[in-house]
């Protein structure tokens, strides 16, 4: 028995003994393994997997900067993420002239937009036409050209050069469909609802009233102003009107030359009112000055003629009284007083006693018998 268990052990240990050397084999066939080089195809795959990595990157970096936008001078942006407005007070939805931190479309979107210090211009002519174009017809037709109607059922032609202000760019932008648009539609509505209540020669002045010194005078640029203004508001466009011109105004053109025969007598008029309102102050003051000197003179001679009529008037009281104390002495003085009169205005005398008659023939010269 113990030689047979000495034997059966040292079989064990010659297999422990194999096992280990098979082991240090395959260790050793495993460095030598990592040791040798890889194919060069793996090795450019790895490099490029590389470059991509960093490829990708600078891309992505590119992309997320892309968004950032310039806001130029004169303009506010207004930043939009996916069609929704950022940011929670006006503050921070409307954003000053510079750069605005944004994504990329279309994450985000930056619109700009007129600032209050920018005017924006619009024309409205659907109801001209040059007065100087040559008439193809006698009539005007509607659908080919526009006019307007006054108040006393007169036709002008007309067109406006309209100047507008943005003092709110959400509503203007965000708020409302096409705004110029409707700065135009309300500017046409006001002008046909204001010269159809004027009557034609005023609206060729472009104003009414004034008459008298406390009349009011109204513009007719002004008044269409104020109620496109008016209508602007009402449907809250973020649009503020700052300046409303007439570039011209005038009749159709297939009228034209009545209307230069009635604006060249209206010029005429104007004329010579002018001049006889010169003549009249010109006049006035010599007039005023004839006048004062007429009443002067007038006051003076009443003046006479009252001191004259209270001095006869004395005498006369006078004389009455002593006619009523002897009237025959003065009868006697008052022939004496009238002879002696006419005695000192004859010329030649001739004196015949008491009781002859003298017959005297009547003088060549004047018939009054005197030389």
């Amino acid at each position: 028995m113990p030689d047979h268990e000495d034997h059966h052990h040292d079989d064990r240990a010659h297999d422990n003994d194999a096992h280990d050397d098979h082991a240090h084999d395959d260790h050793a066939h495993d460095d030598h393994a990592q040791e040798a080089p890889r194919p060069v195809v793996f090795q450019g795959l790895d490099a490029g997997l590389r470059m991509f990595r960093w490829v990708v990157v600078i891309l992505l970096a590119l992309f997320l900067v892309s968004g950032i936008t310039t806001v130029d001078s004169g303009y506010v942006g207004l930043k939009l993420r996916f069609g929704r407005l950022v940011g929670g007070s006006r503050a921070e939805q409307i954003h000053k002239p510079g750069l605005v931190l944004a994504l990329p479309e279309p994450i985000d979107r930056v619109i700009q937009v007129d600032g209050p210090e920018r005017e924006g211009e619009i024309t409205v002519d659907e109801v001209y036409k040059p007065i100087d174009e040559l008439a193809a017809m006698d009539k005007i037709n509607p659908l080919v050209e526009g006019y307007v109607l006054t108040g006393d059922q007169s036709i002008v032609q007309t067109k406006m050069v309209v100047k507008y202000q943005v003092v709110d760019p959400i509503r203007f932008r965000l708020w409302t469909d096409r705004p110029e648009g409707m700065l135009h539609d309300a500017v046409l509505a006001a002008l046909m609802r204001t010269v159809g209540g004027w009557t034609y020669e005023d609206v060729l002045r472009k104003q009414r009233g004034g008459e008298g010194e406390l009349g009011t005078v109204e513009s007719l640029a002004g008044v269409v102003m104020q109620r496109a203004q008016k209508r602007l508001d009402t449907i809250d466009t973020g649009m503020r009107i700052t300046a409303l011109e007439f570039a011209e105004i005038h009749p159709p053109r297939h009228v034209v030359a009545e209307f230069r025969d009635v604006q060249s007598a209206r010029i005429e008029m104007e004329t010579k009112k002018r001049e006889a309102e010169g003549f009249v102050r010109s006049r006035l003051p010599q007039a005023e000055a004839e006048s004062n000197q007429m009443v002067k003179q007038a006051m003076a001679y009443e003046n006479t003629l009252n001191a004259t009529a209270s001095a006869e008037l004395s005498v006369f009281e006078q004389i009455y009284q002593e006619y009523r104390n002897s009237p025959g002495l003065v009868r006697q003085r008052i022939l004496l007083e009238t002879l002696e009169q006419v005695v000192q205005q004859v010329g030649r005398r001739i004196y015949l006693p008491p009781g002859s008659r003298l017959l005297l023939p009547l003088s060549e010269k004047d018939g009054s018998g005197r030389d």
